[in-house]
């Protein structure tokens, strides 16, 4: 493994602990500016956060194409402290989510540094710690919002009382959104649109993908079968309250 390697994988490490620890993890993104420009206040309209490759950048880019880039969005800290953070300061808050299969296989194109048991272990992490304030935030589904992302504004505007703009996927939607999503990409990638982290399809992305999910599927680690049942567990969880909080409007259970 390269020296970069290396130092990947220990940020990973260290970033294990934080990423579990309210008010500690807080601090630690309000010291960098660039973590600090997206991280939860009070003036923050609302917060859209999710484990990587679970639409993320596609998300924020649909939101402001509907409701303009004038208001403060929380986003792409891709820690549960951040949800916690924001349902504690009340703030409309929407919580991504994708099958771990999924979630994991595109994660490991963009950080080949790191196995499928860090990266399953990194989305339990995520999701369990989120799960603790489940009543304050609305669940977005990967497939809903990759297919009408307005349908779960509807259940933010229900659910917290909110006048957001739903975004409807029309021919120039969906193109503004994709020059959206490439402008996010260039910003996090010195001005260049990286095919490993764009949040949008890429046949390049879907062959190494596709033999990550193989890995993932074969029988010879117990323990990575255990945490990747683990994870799917905790995937039905969400969904199934996605599905409880749309028939309902956005309440609670």
């Amino acid at each position: 493994m390269t020296i970069g390697g290396a130092a990947d994988r220990l940020r990973h490490h260290v970033r294990r602990p934080l990423s579990r620890t309210p008010y500690v993890w807080d601090a630690a993104m309000w010291v960098r500016p660039g973590k600090r420009a997206t991280l939860a206040r009070q003036d923050t309209a609302i917060v859209i956060e999710g484990f990587l490759r679970s639409g993320n950048t596609f998300s924020v880019a649909a939101f402001e194409v509907a409701n303009g880039r004038t208001v403060h969005v929380g986003r792409h800290l891709h820690g549960a402290p951040h949800i916690l953070r924001a349902v504690r300061m009340g703030l409309p808050t929407v919580v991504l989510i994708r099958s771990p299969r999924d979630a994991v296989s595109s994660y490991l194109i963009r950080r080949p540094t790191l196995t499928p048991r860090d990266a399953l272990v990194e989305y339990l992490d995520f999701y369990e710690t989120s799960w603790k304030v489940r009543d304050g935030f609305v669940v977005g589904l990967f497939e809903q919002v990759v297919a009408d992302f307005g349908t779960v504004l509807e259940t933010v505007n229900a659910r917290f009382g909110t006048h957001f703009v739903p975004y409807r996927p029309t021919p120039e939607a969906v193109r503004a959104a994709m020059e959206r999503v490439e402008e996010l990409n260039r910003l996090e990638c010195e001005g260049q649109v990286v095919e490993t982290h764009v949040g949008r399809p890429s046949a390049a992305r879907d062959r190494r993908k596709a033999e990550i999910a193989t890995q993932l599927a074969a029988p010879g680690d117990p323990r990575l079968q255990e945490l990747l049942e683990r994870a799917e567990r905790v995937h039905d969880a969400y969904a199934g309250r996605a599905r409880t909080q749309s028939r309902a409007g956005g309440g609670t259970t």
